[in-house]
């Protein structure tokens, strides 16, 4: 229960003077605009004073300018702005913040937005006291229920919040898993506090959308809620200050099982957003596929909580296609695995530019870069890795004591290597990388993929290389991994890792192992030797036609 924890934003955050509000980015007003109007919070709805209106995180202002903006509005068409003493006005807004700082601005906001409209001045001074709240909205106890919760929930990362502020919000919010970003424990919060027929109205980061951490979130919404528009913003930059946020807004109700308006703007020019505000007035009845439409359809949002990998219905309907007749990558073929390189914690100490002639030769291994990968060749830059996992592989560290060079080399960088997360845990392993090295993982063939690229670039690595945590590999004990290579070339294989994958500011995909384990070929046991041999034949040519040839006979077997 809420009354557990205390609602004093100095008892969580402690007596520390505020240097910036926390997790601040400020939405243009546009887009506010846009945010409540796909909410429905507009004059022509009825009367908005009926409405009660709660702002998480207030920040500087932005919603709730908008918000009293159209409460003014409204109580001009209704009320003929004669009723600024009627009681439901106490009741209208709230507007929550931890920074004192960001209350005084919106208060001032509130004062003049009020006085301008006709309120009288004591009576905007009353409703802007009344209507902020300086407190931490994951810990207040809210005793009232919302018909709007709308706002820029802040953006934190779980490693930047003090652990005794942490340690409160994960004991309480279920979706804060992982590393989640603080927004996701808003929305759970949010969804708690909704009226019935309540509307929850966010502009965040869309990562939750894909990535491993907004699993627990999206099943919550998938269990009880309906995500009534999806707009992906993450090509665009809806914020007055330049950030690589990669933002959605998200319209969430109560009504379950009712259909979504999804759409990815690549732009948000007065032009695209009045054709937004179009499509969403016919309530969906225009399809993306129409001559003039931007907005899709969707019957069922991913209703078992799975990653939203497309805002097309069209592309979603392929997906479903694919997912349905093919295994999994790890699924295709015996002893096939996905899997990232070594992470050291400290490349300047670990990765070397070459050879170092006083460390023991067996404790460097030739480590193979993301830019050292194309299509066509490894082209080796040189780099060694220093190794200090013992080689009974078992995951214990070499005694130092018999390798006087690399002691040496080590306690020559002691200071760095101890401040590391990984050595205060285990003090006696101060030496050790993040990740375990595996020495047998050098000698294997495999398939490495650059983390972040635009296309599809795979390299193959007979065996003499061990891999960064730049790279993700792949290995199979069945495949020929050249022909397996081709397969991940092509086309629809790409449009996979595009649908799975957190896209990047210009359009970068991201090949993370938790999209490659999702990606889906065609199993080897499907494919004849000499369509084996015809793909593994095309694997570095330049040609993306002959790619594509290929890989769909192997996809249409």
């Amino acid at each position: 229960m809420l009354d557990l924890f205390e609602t004093s934003w100095r008892d969580l955050w402690g007596d520390a003077a505020e240097a910036e509000p926390v997790g601040a980015v400020f939405t243009r007003p546009e887009i506010v605009a846009l945010i409540l109007d796909l909410a429905g919070y507009a004059p022509s709805a009825g009367r908005l004073a009926a409405k009660r209106v709660l702002e998480p995180s207030c920040g500087d202002g932005a919603f709730v300018a908008e918000v009293v903006a159209r409460l003014v509005e409204s109580e001009r068409q209704y009320c003929q702005l004669d009723g600024w003493d009627d009681a439901v006005l106490d009741d209208a807004l709230r507007a929550a913040d931890i920074s004192e700082s960001a209350l005084v601005a919106a208060r001032r906001i509130i004062r003049e937005r009020l006085v301008a409209g006709g309120c009288p001045v004591h009576r905007a001074k009353e409703l802007s006291d009344r209507w902020t709240v300086h407190t931490d909205f994951l810990v207040a106890n809210w005793p009232d229920r919302f018909d709007l919760i709308a706002g820029n929930p802040p953006y934190v990362r779980i490693e930047a919040l003090p652990r005794r502020v942490l340690q409160r919000y994960r004991a309480r919010y279920r979706t804060l898993t992982d590393r989640a970003d603080i927004y996701v424990a808003f929305f759970e919060r949010g969804l708690e506090l909704l009226a019935p027929d309540g509307v929850l109205a966010f502009i965040c980061a869309n990562r939750f959308t894909k990535n491993q951490y907004g699993a627990a979130l999206r099943s919550l919404i998938a269990e009880g809620y309906r995500v009534r528009y999806y707009v992906n913003l993450e090509h665009t930059q809806p914020f007055l200050t330049e950030v690589s946020a990669y933002p959605a807004i998200l319209v969430i109700d109560r009504h379950r099982g009712g259909p979504t308006l999804a759409v990815t703007l690549g732009d948000i020019e007065p032009a695209t957003l009045g054709q937004l505000h179009a499509d969403a007035e016919k309530n969906g009845r225009a399809r993306h596929s129409g001559p003039h439409a931007i907005l899709s359809r969707f019957d069922r949002w991913y209703p078992e909580g799975g990653p939203w990998t497309t805002t097309r219905d069209d592309e979603h309907a392929a997906i479903a296609r694919i997912n349905a007749r093919y295994p999994t990558l790890e699924e295709s073929a015996p002893g096939t695995k996905v899997g990232i390189g070594v992470a050291t914690g400290a490349d300047r100490v670990f990765i070397l530019k070459g050879k170092h002639p006083d460390i023991e030769e067996d404790r460097q291994l030739p480590m193979l870069m993301a830019s050292n990968v194309s299509n066509q060749e490894i082209d080796w830059s040189g780099r060694y890795l220093i190794n200090p996992f013992d080689e009974a592989d078992d995951g214990s560290l070499v005694d130092l004591k018999e390798y006087p060079g690399l002691a040496l080399y080590l306690e020559a960088h002691a200071a760095q290597l101890r401040s590391r997360h990984v050595a205060k845990s285990r003090p006696r392993a101060w030496y050790r990388t993040i990740d375990r090295v595996w020495p047998a993982l050098r000698h294997t063939p495999k398939l490495v993929i650059p983390d972040i690229q635009a296309s599809t670039v795979i390299g193959y690595d007979e065996g003499r290389y061990y891999p960064h945590h730049n790279l993700y590999w792949i290995t199979s004990n069945t495949w020929d991994l050249l022909a397996l290579k081709t397969l991940l070339r092509s086309t629809v294989v790409f449009d996979q890792v595009r649908a799975y994958s957190v896209q990047m500011r210009g359009g970068s995909l991201r090949y993370q192992a938790q999209t490659l384990r999702r990606v889906r070929v065609p199993p080897l046991s499907s494919l004849s030797a000499d369509l084996v041999q015809r793909l593994a034949a095309a694997h570095a040519h330049d040609d993306q036609a002959v790619i594509d040839a290929t890989a769909t006979e192997a996809f249409n077997r």
